[in-house]
């Protein structure tokens, strides 16, 4: 294709879906969580700095005091660390809680897990009612992480994660949100957020929320003008879009929004949104040719249509 942010695409995992991500975008911002727990990753990490890593934070959460809340400065002598354990080779989760109090209070938990030069932090929480069956719910979560080449397309089952994927089919919570600047450099820039589907979403609609879509343009410079809207399916899931221009004198953006509800019967239909912001407005710090959308409405809809058309559930994942 000719359009300057379509010219080279490669399948891409995201959660259990995969889409055709053009090469040149730059991930912006992203999220992952599971079972209620969130991941972070960091790549290229030495097995030294994991272990120092890990060695650090243990001390800590055993050397720290539990506060009194009612008392600040009463010495509980109750340390913060109420559980460590190894689920895997090359990790550690730990079980804390910060202060003391007559009623039950829920437990933090954090984990490192070590894969490849890949480093995996979890952080959560678990009720105390919970804490006796803590190691089995990292046990299971921690041998299910592999590690993988982020353009890796797994074929297993699993839901894919920064750096790796969590295996296996589940009957727990998962969400993941990514932002791709798609051109670097120039205001272009693709959300998708998915999440559990639950019955609630069916009666939630696009449409049910275009006030608040039309609320939000209000509050911006310029005109705007509805291109597309409409019912559509996307990645098998029925879906609803809706596609805005404004226009503000030399300043064209573009936002087109798209919901599937998804289905709560399969993990493979995610509740499922996805945004597309092509230009920013006049009250931004860029000059006008910057702050415009980097391509015209033809190639605007053109990179809509072939993204979600591309969004697809990935063969095996579920």
């Amino acid at each position: 294709m000719n359009n300057p942010l379509l010219s080279k695409v490669r399948p891409w995992c995201i959660g259990r879906l995969v889409f055709d991500r053009p090469v040149s975008s730059e991930i912006s911002n992203q999220s992952y969580a599971y079972r209620g727990d969130k991941f972070v990753t960091t790549h290229n990490v030495l097995p030294d700095v994991y272990r120092t890593t890990a060695e650090a934070r243990e001390n800590e959460l055993r050397t720290k005091q539990r506060v009194n809340p009612v008392n600040l400065d009463e010495k509980t002598g109750k340390a913060w660390l109420e559980k460590a354990f190894s689920p895997v080779k090359d990790s550690r989760v730990f079980i804390y809680q910060e202060g003391v109090a007559k009623v039950k209070l829920p437990f933090k938990s954090e984990g490192y897990l070590f894969a490849d030069h890949t480093l995996f932090h979890t952080t959560g929480g678990i009720g105390e009612d919970g804490l006796y069956d803590a190691e089995n719910i990292y046990n299971d979560i921690y041998r299910r992480i592999k590690a993988r080449d982020n353009w890796a397309v797994p074929a297993e089952s699993g839901f894919c994660v920064d750096g790796g994927i969590i295996t296996g089919s589940s009957t727990h919570t998962e969400e993941v949100s990514q932002s791709f600047a798609l051109m670097p450099g120039r205001p272009a820039l693709l959300l998708i957020k998915l999440r559990d589907s639950m019955d609630d979403d069916q009666g939630q609609p696009l449409t049910k929320n275009l006030s608040e879509l039309r609320a939000q343009l209000d509050r911006m410079p310029g005109s705007y003008r509805i291109l597309r809207k409409g019912k559509r399916v996307v990645a098998g899931m029925d879906a609803e879009e809706v596609l805005f221009a404004l226009q503000d004198g030399p300043i064209t953006v573009y936002r087109f929004y798209l919901l599937a509800p998804g289905n709560p019967a399969t993990l493979a239909q995610p509740h499922t949104s996805v945004e597309l912001l092509l230009g920013t407005s006049s009250r931004s710090d860029l000059p006008p040719d910057q702050a415009t959308s980097p391509v015209d409405e033809a190639e605007a809809l053109q990179v809509w249509d072939a993204l979600l058309n591309s969004l697809r559930p990935r063969p095996g994942a579920v």
